[in-house]
């Protein structure tokens, strides 16, 4: 097996299709069901059946198609490794994130990047929820950026920033005046069972800052009252600032979007202790990173220090 036999069977597998696989591949449909005959013929065993219109593998297809994405990994890494060697200012950067951390750290260190490789062509796969662990079995993936509370097992990481979870409210509503301030605290501190009556805007648990809220209220023992629950970070941070409700919010999230409001903005610190949200670069272990992805997540790295 070699690496063109290799991606052409698994762009059979991914698409179920020859026509979308030969598109996908950039040949013409009969070229690749020829080869595919060949092949097959080779082996002496189908690798997929035919079911209806679709392309499904056998179990000697699964066996193969196992064998053929280790083949295509490591081939796409010395195709990488040889073209960084070869050509250090000419690449592509793939980079998945979700929206709201990509506005907040990646549209700055853009320009200092471009200048030094103004070749290196950046894709950004913005999300709005994300999950890294599904990102990242995406081969053509290079850096995957996202906040967690646990650091991932299976992937190579870096972390980039710790910072605090607050309290977004508008500053018309009475209960900022019972804040206080309190070690250990970057702003002042406010009792979240005060909030017991109010609204809440909230991101589904499975979303980082979602699942922070849920542990919250769990350890207050309180029933929030929720008005509408979100995926857009910047929804939720946005009409908690105008007043509609409360939110919670990465204190980077607020300072970004507080001047962006009409409304009357603040953030206050809760929780029994400071609740941190962890910032981290992730990529597969093993995986060639260019020179030029180095230097991205060289040039994120000191950004994050001094935001």
């Amino acid at each position: 097996m070699d690496l063109k036999e290799a991606k052409y069977v698994l762009a059979i597998a991914k698409h179920k299709s020859i026509s979308r696989a030969a598109e996908a591949l950039f040949i013409s449909q009969p070229s690749l069901s020829k080869y595919l005959k060949n092949l097959e013929q080779q082996l002496g065993s189908p690798l997929f059946s035919r079911v209806g219109s679709q392309y499904l593998p056998t179990y000697l297809g699964e066996r193969y198609i196992y064998y053929a994405e280790q083949i295509a990994q490591y081939g796409s890494q010395w195709d990488q490794e040889f073209d960084d060697i070869m050509h250090q200012n000419h690449g592509r950067l793939n980079i998945s994130i979700p929206i709201m951390l990509s506005n907040s750290i990646i549209g700055p260190v853009l320009p200092p990047f471009h200048k030094k490789y103004p070749h290196v062509n950046v894709n950004l796969m913005e999300e709005v929820n994300f999950i890294a662990e599904k990102i990242m079995d995406d081969s053509s993936i290079d850096l995957t950026f996202y906040n967690v509370r646990e650091f991932p097992k299976n992937l190579a990481f870096q972390e980039l920033s710790r910072e605090e979870i607050v309290l977004v409210l508008s500053s018309d509503n009475p209960l900022v005046k019972k804040a206080v301030p309190k070690a250990g605290f970057s702003y002042p501190w406010i009792d979240l069972r005060l909030l017991a009556n109010e609204n809440f805007i909230l991101l589904y648990p499975d979303q980082n800052t979602g699942g922070l809220a849920l542990e919250l209220f769990k350890d207050y023992e309180m029933i929030p009252h929720v008005l509408m629950h979100t995926r857009n970070s910047e929804m939720s941070i946005c009409l908690a600032m105008e007043g509609l409700a409360a939110a919670f919010a990465p204190e980077s999230y607020y300072h970004f979007l507080k001047d962006r409001t009409s409304g009357s903005p603040i953030c206050l610190s809760i929780g029994k202790s400071r609740i941190e949200n962890i910032l981290i670069a992730v990529w597969p272990k093993n995986r060639y990173l260019p020179q030029y992805a180095r230097d991205f997540l060289e040039m994120i790295a000191a950004y994050c220090a001094v935001r």
